[in-house]
């Protein structure tokens, strides 16, 4: 059984099977857009398909009201303050419901606190909080002329909306935080995939017109999967230019043979993506950014899952537990340093 926090701005639905008594559907919360419901999911089962999903209880008539962000975020602090853990909030991409975005969560939490065979480091110790807008969950690969192109581009409409959601949700962490008299050693880190970059960089802008561009440094470490954003992203302060104000260190992370951001360019009408082959302007980025390319160490696949490699590749999974561990760049084991494009490549074999 893992133990998956979310907060979510999809619209909250009975359960079709009764299993887990609460869902969320793929509109957004009746209550707006920006209306964020907290909870956590027990999930199991094989290849973690199986959920009970609990909705923390709200009441914002009771003295004091009762408000389900402050009820996880204590439950959530108390298991980094007792267990040593750090805590990663996740992203999810595009074509995922509620229910596939916690498996993703699972997996994204059983890999990351799996270790190698011959890593002398103890394993990981991390909770996963997952951030799940309302993807419409349906399929992207398929002739442009197709309904499917239209839920592609549904989604990213709707990851740019949700931008908003996600950035009250920061506000409400770094508010919980700033008003504790006890204070944890960990970290919190984030980890976006695919379209969920999106998702970030409206969150980003949200944020500085909210703080009025005084931005908070809220995590230890920005990975960026396979990001469905524009190549161009850290050029542009309307994009992801002040990203590394919000964190310690960003890593890109991007693969050539990538197939769905290759229909997302030539299929879709977007520009370059990011994912692909990394930031446009390498020796112009922020001196905390850094784009790590995994296109070596990455195998097509028929059905194009190389997309989820963040999940299914482990050289790419080992590479994500080292800089969870918060190793400088450089000292990563198992990469080489290529100056002439300001990037680091993934090698197939890591000498623990």
């Amino acid at each position: 059984m893992t133990k998956i926090y979310f907060a979510t701005n999809r619209n909250l639905i009975a359960s079709e099977d009764l299993s887990g008594g609460f869902d969320f559907g793929s509109n957004f919360s009746s209550n707006g857009l920006n209306n964020l419901r907290f909870g956590q999911a027990e999930v199991t089962g094989e290849n973690f398909s199986e959920y009970q999903i609990q909705v923390a209880p709200e009441d914002l008539f009771a003295d004091p009201p009762a408000l389900g962000s402050q009820a996880i975020f204590r439950q959530v602090s108390q298991e980094m303050r007792e267990n040593a853990e750090d805590t990663i909030i996740f992203i999810h991409g595009f074509n995922v419901s509620f229910r596939q975005a916690l498996t993703s969560a699972a997996q994204l939490h059983q890999i990351l606190t799996t270790n190698d065979p011959g890593d002398p480091n103890p394993p990981l110790k991390l909770n996963v909080c997952l951030f799940s807008w309302p993807s419409d969950g349906n399929l992207i690969f398929t002739d442009p002329r197709s309904p499917n192109v239209i839920a592609y581009q549904n989604d990213r409409l709707d990851a740019k909306a949700s931008g908003a959601a996600f950035a009250r949700g920061f506000l409400k962490v770094a508010n919980f935080i700033n008003h504790r008299e006890v204070r944890c050693q960990q970290k919190l880190h984030l980890i976006a995939h695919s379209m969920g970059n999106y998702v970030l960089r409206h969150a980003l802008q949200e944020l500085k017109t909210q703080l009025n561009n005084r931005l908070l440094r809220l995590f230890e470490q920005i990975l960026m999967m396979a990001a469905d954003e524009d190549d161009d992203a850290f050029d542009f302060d309307y994009k992801l230019l002040s990203l590394p104000k919000i964190t310690s260190r960003t890593s890109v992370y991007f693969n050539r043979g990538d197939l769905a951001l290759w229909a997302s360019d030539n299929l879709k009408g977007n520009p370059t993506r990011l994912g692909t082959d990394g930031p446009l302007q390498p020796h112009n980025l922020p001196r905390n950014v850094y784009p790590v390319d995994c296109t070596s160490v990455i195998s097509r696949f028929a059905d194009a899952s190389e997309h989820g490699y963040y999940l299914n590749v482990p050289r790419v999974v080992t590479d994500m537990r080292f800089v969870l561990r918060n190793l400088s760049p450089d000292e990563i084991p198992g990469r080489t340093y290529i100056s002439a494009t300001n990037r680091y490549r993934l090698l197939e074999e890591v000498n623990f």
